[in-house]
């Protein structure tokens, strides 16, 4: 049985290798294939004119030997009269040919007319190329059939190869006409003739204006002197454009006729070619801007500029618009996503251009965002949410574009936009998803201006924090889901606490990268005033949205009460930071201890406090003190320590069944501990003073949580994994300080029961 198995298993190895040369033969093979077809594609033109020209090079060289032979066959001039008949017939042929094939040729250019418009069929129809090719034929067969006449002894082997080449040429020229026809008649090369064309003549009118600049230059140094602030701007350039104003006709007239065949093979359905020429909208807008230059103006909030505005772009945008209007009346959804990502292109391309001033608005970007803003807008009444989800993405992708390349004030219009449109959610259900991809863009913009360079993103933070808060507000009438809160679904991109591509998941990366950042660091620096910047008034929109959750019992009220309590700590984390100077730290931590009070706001009555212990209140004020406190912040832990022995006996005083007032009391004596001897007097006197009063507990209560802080305090040596951080902390603390202290505050509740 051995010898078998061991030729089996050499078998196996036999095929298996085998198997491995065959296949990487066949790699060799494709690897081939592909550079064959990239030398084609570069070469092979060059290698066919090398090799005809070798040809005819070599039939030239051989012809004294072909005249011999062909001498020797047509020695009598009977034959030579065959000769000539047959080169006259065959030139008389071709004659005909050349005729039928450019009527075939001609009616197939006219078949295709109504499939685009009459300007640019008029520029197709009258191609050089084709024409040219046309002409050779007809020329070469002429003198096929003029040849005839010079037939005779002396210069048969010349007649013969130049009949025979010139039948060859008109060959080559019959294909060349065909295969130029094809690609005239096809769409997507039309569309790259006419943006060649159109860039052609942009670069034409450029070099006119670079010649005519001698002629403009005293003009220019004249308002230079005149206007210094536009001293870098091309004003021979700008003179030259505005005396010639109607260069730029063409170009609008190739942008109409790239409208037309997006429009026309849209409603055919072949959005492959109307891809393609909205693509090359935006390719002939790239080309008009290059050909430009210096010349534009960017719009001025205090003096009316009438160059700040351009009769191309304007024009661009408006058939945008109305391709967007055409599409929606159709419910064609991939037209108006295509015109929106064309829109959302010319904002890119705007923002490369040269106004000529670090300080000027990127204005015709801007005109671009509203028109994609409007445009996306526009769609929300007809049910399409799909569109309304990719519309919400470039509008976001331009507002990161536009914050990149321009002012960080520029993006607050998109931002209100995404939040209208975000809000419709609210209203419909099939549009809960839009929601869901507003609130993602609102965080990425809020990310995205955290990180930028900018020092003053003051109002554009407050901006999107505000739209941020409208649709949480309106969202919230919406009614919850019991079991998968629908609220903290599509509110999650921004508020969600365990979503790892969330903003606060996003903040602790940032917070950690800031951390490690060496104290020189100016990018850090600079993100850290950032943040700053967006810390300042937080508390003011989070307090309004956490209490409007528990006002409507609102599973999102879990994620507001720890969104506060993440961002809080990651404030006090980047306070810490050695990138951070003092202004920065005390502000930050400022805005910390004003974030984390909002959670005092919550109101003190038995269904609130119910329903918000549910989240674990007591356990989230207890981690948010000993974070404070483990990050150098001990003012700020002892004031989170006072929320939380607040809350304990605001929520102390009902019976939720979470066991309040003695978690919390617990807690608050492990948290003394952990702080020391000051720490431990100040909790007695504490926990004395709210003792009495008016506010005073109950004595049932009191002394049933008595009997259980005096159990506890029995078995501090509990072991088990605690998914409890108060239970955590009460096993890990200082027992022989602990059980006398949680002892005193059995008594203080009930002196009774402590005795006992």
């Amino acid at each position: 049985m051995s010898w078998r198995s061991n030729i089996d298993f050499a078998v196996k190895r036999v095929r298996k290798a085998v198997a491995r040369r065959i296949a990487a033969l066949w790699q060799y093979t494709y690897r081939a294939q592909y550079q064959l077809g990239v030398w084609k594609l570069r070469y092979g033109n060059i290698a066919f004119y090398a090799v005809l020209f070798l040809l005819v090079s070599a039939s030239a060289y051989l012809s004294p030997a072909l005249q011999n032979v062909l001498a020797s066959y047509y020695s009598t001039e009977h034959t030579i009269e065959g000769l000539r008949g047959l080169i006259l017939n065959a030139g008389t042929a071709l004659i005909g040919a050349a005729a039928i094939v450019t009527s075939l040729v001609l009616f197939a250019m006219q078949v295709n007319i109504e499939r685009m418009p009459h300007g640019l069929f008029r520029r197709l129809s009258a191609d050089r190329k084709l024409l040219g090719a046309f002409a050779s034929a007809f020329l070469l067969a002429i003198g096929v059939a003029t040849l005839s006449t010079f037939v005779d002894k002396a210069r048969l082997a010349l007649v013969v190869l130049a009949a025979s080449w010139a039948v060859v040429f008109i060959l080559i020229s019959f294909m060349y006409a065909y295969r130029r026809a094809l690609v005239l008649i096809n769409p997507l090369q039309q569309l790259g003739i006419l943006i060649q064309d159109t860039r052609k003549e942009l670069r034409t009118w450029a070099k006119r204006a670079q010649r005519a600049m001698p002629l403009l230059e005293r003009e220019e140094s004249a308002s230079a002197t005149s206007s210094p602030s536009d001293s870098t701007h091309d004003m021979a350039r700008t003179a030259f454009f505005q005396i010639n104003n109607r260069w730029a006709d063409g170009t609008k007239r190739a942008i109409r006729h790239a409208m037309s065949f997006a429009r026309r093979y849209a409603e055919q359905g072949d959005y492959e070619v109307s891809g393609a020429a909205l693509n090359s909208v935006v390719g002939i807008n790239a080309a008009y801007i290059d050909s430009k230059g210096k010349t534009f103006y960017a719009n001025s909030p205090f003096v009316e500029n009438p160059f700040s505005s351009d009769g191309f772009i304007n024009d661009t945008l408006e058939h945008l618009r109305q391709n967007v209007q055409s599409g929606i009346a159709r419910r064609d959804e991939q037209q108006i996503e295509q015109t929106l990502q064309a829109m959302a292109a010319l904002v890119r391309v705007y923002l490369g251009i040269d106004y000529s001033s670090p300080y000027a608005s990127k204005s015709h970007a801007q005109l671009a965002a509203g028109y994609l803003a409007s445009a996306v807008q526009a769609v929300v009444p007809h049910g399409m949410a799909d569109v309304l989800l990719e519309g919400q993405r470039l509008m976001g992708q331009s507002a990161q574009y536009l914050l990149v390349h321009g002012d960080p004030n520029d993006i607050a219009t998109l931002s209100e936009k995404i939040a209208l449109i975000a809000c419709t959610g609210c209203a419909k259900e099939d549009y809960r998803p839009v929601t869901m991809e507003g609130m993602t863009q609102l965080a990425n913009l809020t990310f995205d201006l955290l990180r930028s360079g900018s020092r003053d993103i003051h109002f554009a933070v407050g901006e999107i924090r505000r739209d941020v808060a409208l649709v949480v507000k309106l969202f919230l009438n919406v009614p919850d889901t019991p079991l998968s809160s629908s609220h903290s679904t599509f509110l999650g991109p921004y508020y969600s606490s365990t979503s790892m591509q969330s903003l606060r998941s996003r903040l602790t990366a940032l917070a950690n990268a800031i951390s490690e950042a060496q104290p020189d660091n100016t990018g850090a620096q600079s993100v850290i005033r950032n943040i700053e910047r967006w810390a300042d008034g937080l508390y003011q929109t989070e307090k309004e949205l956490l209490l409007e959750a528990v006002k409507a019992k609102s599973h999102f009220a879990f994620d507001m009460i720890h969104w506060i309590t993440g961002v809080t700590e990651i404030l006090l984390a980047i306070s810490n930071a050695p990138a951070c100077d003092h202004h920065s730290q005390e502000e930050l931590r400022k805005h910390a201890r004003w974030l984390i009070a909002t959670l005092t706001w919550i109101p003190d009555d038995k269904d609130t406090v119910t329903f918000v212990e549910n989240f674990q209140m007591t356990e989230t004020l207890f981690e948010a003190a000993v974070n404070a406190r483990n990050r150098g912040c001990d003012e700020i832990a002892r004031e989170i320590g006072e929320s939380l022995l607040s809350w304990t006996f605001k929520g102390g005083r009902y019976q939720t069944g979470w066991g309040v007032l003695e978690r919390g009391l617990c807690g608050l004596a492990a948290f003394a501990v952990y702080g020391g001897d000051e720490e431990i007097s100040l909790l007695r006197t504490a926990v004395v003073s709210r003792l009495t009063g008016k506010s005073a507990l109950e004595q049932e209560i009191r002394d049933r949580t008595a009997r259980e802080i005096l159990e506890r305090a029995a078995n501090l040596y509990r072991q088990g994994h605690w998914s409890s951080r108060i239970e955590m902390a009460i096993a890990q603390s200082d027992h022989a300080k602990l059980r006398p202290l949680l002892e005193e505050i059995a008594f203080a509740l009930s002196p009774g029961t402590a005795n006992k």
